[in-house]
């Protein structure tokens, strides 16, 4: 299950997958701190940059892929103008027709800046349904992610 608890207790070194990034002036909000919502588009791209490794060519986005069931953000620290932004993702929890990313959202210092999580549905696109998730994608998420399936399928 994923909890509160969890999320927070997630580390760099739990993550296979990183992605920089820096944070741009249309990021911010009136504040002059990255905005709540651009979070979800970091997220978003860490965790596509992290499927498009893993799976490559195994997944073809105009035939099957997944599309996004649930998204959930803990915010723990602001990011700035020219921040460097580094998103760790990975997956916490495969069902029977969806998988659970975890995101781990860290400043250029190391410093944790945010705590994800998003539920995304196996899909067929072509006849507009959801699927099982395919049993190579099974595989290789077991494979590269047996630490944080572990770590979240541990009772609190």
């Amino acid at each position: 299950m994923i909890t509160r608890e969890k999320l927070l207790g997630l580390r760099p070194e739990m993550f296979r997958s990183a992605f920089e990034l820096t944070v741009r002036y249309r990021d911010l909000d009136t504040f002059a701190h990255v905005n709540n919502a651009v979070y979800l588009s970091y997220i978003e791209t860490g965790r596509s940059h992290y499927i498009r490794t893993l799976l490559g060519d195994e997944i073809n986005w105009k035939d099957r892929g997944f599309i996004l069931g649930t998204n959930h953000v803990v915010y723990v620290h602001p990011l700035f103008l020219f921040d460097k932004v580094i998103v760790r993702s990975g997956v916490a929890r495969i069902g029977e027709r969806s998988v659970t990313f975890v995101s781990l959202v860290e400043n250029g210092d190391g410093k944790p800046t945010a705590y994800g999580y998003a539920v995304l549905v196996a899909y067929d696109f072509e006849n507009n349904r959801s699927i099982p998730v395919p049993e190579v994608w099974r595989r290789r998420f077991e494979k590269t992610d047996r630490f944080l399936l572990d770590y979240f399928a541990q009772k609190s």
